[in-house]
C-alpha cells in the first residue's frame, strides 16, 4: 500500500500484454536516482502474465497495482491511473520501455525551475529493431507550430503538473482506444492551456518492434491523427479546402508520399500557413516559419521524381531560404536528384 506521505511524482504505467518486457520497465523506475515517487501500474485486462508480474512488486510500498475488469483501452487506463495519483507531477511511462536512471530527477528539476511550463518530455533512443534517436521541438512556440502536423511530445517521457487535470478538467478521451491517437488529442488540448517545453536530453530507451507487427496500428493511428490535425487547423483558424486538408495530412507523417499532389501545391499550402500565422499569431512567426520551412525540405527530399526536379523545385521556392539543411543531407539530396535524372 502507498505510504501516507504524499509523493512529489506519480509515475503511471498502463499495461496490456506486456509481460515479456514489463520487469525492465518497472525496475528502471524503481532504480531512479530521484526517489520521492509512487508507481501506479494499471493492467488493462491482459491475457498474458502482465498482472502477475506487476503484483510481484506490491511488496514495495511505492507500488500500487490496479486492474481493469475488462479491456477498456489506453485512454480509460491512463485516466484510471491518474485518479489514484497523489503527486504534484505525473510521469508517463510505457510498459515496454526503459527509463534512464536520471529521468525523473531531470524532469522534476526542469519543472521546478520553470513554473510557467506545464509539461515537458525528452528525446528517446530506440532499441530493438532500430537505434535511431527521436527528437522533438524544444520551445513552446516550436511545439505549438509542430502540433499542427504531428505529435510534438515523446509520450513515454511526458511529465506534467497534475494540477492541469484538476484546474481544466482534462482527461484522455476514452472513446479513443488506439495508442498515439489518444496522446496526440490530449496534448493538443493541453497546448491550449499551458506551455509545453521539451528537453534535448535522451531520458528513455524506446523499444521498437518489427514493422510487420505495426503496419495495421500505423494505419489506424494515421486515420485518427488526420481527424486531430483537422481539429487543430480549425483551432488555428486558417480556412482550408478539402484538397488543402488532403495536402496537409499527406505531408504530416513519414514517408510523405505525395501521389497526385504536386510540390507546388505543398509549398502554396505551407506558405499560406506561414502568412496566416503572421496575422493570427497562433505561434511566434519565426518559430512557425522554421517549422513549415523544414516541412518543405522534408517533402521535397522524400519525393524524388524523374519528371520534376525536386531539388530545383525546393531551391526556387521562398521557404528554402528559411531552413538550414545539414551538409550531409544536402549531399544526399544532390546525389539522389542526379542519379534519378540520369538513370
Amino acid at each position: 500500500m502507498p505510504t501516507t506521505k504524499l509523493p512529489l511524482v506519480s509515475v503511471i504505467i498502463p499495461v496490456y500484454n506486456a509481460g515479456e518486457y514489463l520487469r525492465p520497465a518497472i525496475d528502471s523506475i524503481l532504480h531512479q536516482t530521484f526517489q520521492d515517487f509512487e508507481l501506479i501500474i494499471v493492467d488493462d485486462y491482459s491475457r498474458d502474465e502482465s498482472l502477475a508480474v506487476a503484483r510481484s512488486y506490491e511488496t514495495d510500498p511505492r507500488v500500487t497495482v490496479l486492474a481493469n475488469e475488462q479491456n477498456r483501452g489506453r485512454s480509460f487506463t491512463d485516466n484510471y491511473g491518474a485518479e489514484y495519483a497523489r503527486g504534484k507531477y505525473i510521469a508517463k511511462m510505457d510498459a515496454d520501455d526503459v527509463a534512464l536512471p536520471h529521468r525523473l530527477q531531470t524532469q522534476v528539476d526542469f519543472l521546478e525551475q520553470n513554473p510557467t511550463v506545464g509539461l515537458t518530455s525528452s528525446f528517446m533512443q530506440c532499441f530493438g529493431e532500430s537505434d535511431i534517436v527521436y527528437e522533438y521541438p524544444l520551445s513552446a512556440d516550436a511545439v505549438r507550430s509542430f502540433m499542427l502536423f504531428n505529435m510534438p511530445v515523446a509520450n513515454p517521457t511526458a511529465f506534467f503538473r497534475r494540477s492541469l487535470l484538476q484546474e481544466h478538467g482534462l482527461r484522455y478521451d476514452d472513446t479513443i482506444q488506439d495508442t498515439f491517437g489518444e496522446d496526440y488529442e490530449f496534448i493538443a488540448r493541453l497546448t491550449q492551456v499551458t506551455d509545453i517545453v521539451n528537453q534535448p536530453d535522451i531520458l528513455l530507451h524506446y523499444r521498437t518492434l518489427p514493422q510487420t507487427l505495426k503496419a495495421d496500428v500505423h494505419a489506424r493511428r494515421n486515420a485518427k491523427s488526420n481527424q486531430i490535425r483537422e481539429r487543430q487547423l480549425r483551432v488555428f483558424g486558417i480556412p482550408f479546402t478539402e484538397r488543402e486538408l488532403h495536402v496537409h495530412n499527406t505531408i504530416s507523417y513519414f514517408p510523405f508520399t505525395l501521389g497526385d499532389i504536386t510540390l507546388a501545391e505543398v509549398h502554396a499550402w505551407l506558405w499560406k500557413i506561414h502568412t496566416f500565422n503572421q496575422t493570427r499569431r497562433y505561434a511566434d512567426p519565426a518559430a512557425m516559419l522554421r517549422c513549415v520551412a523544414e516541412r518543405w525540405f522534408l517533402t521535397c527530399y522524400l519525393n524524388p521524381d524523374k519528371r520534376v526536379n525536386s531539388l530545383r523545385e525546393y531551391r526556387r521556392q521562398p521557404l528554402a531560404q528559411h531552413h538550414r539543411v545539414p551538409a550531409k543531407l544536402q549531399g544526399k539530396f544532390l546525389l539522389k536528384s542526379y542519379v534519378l535524372r540520369h538513370l
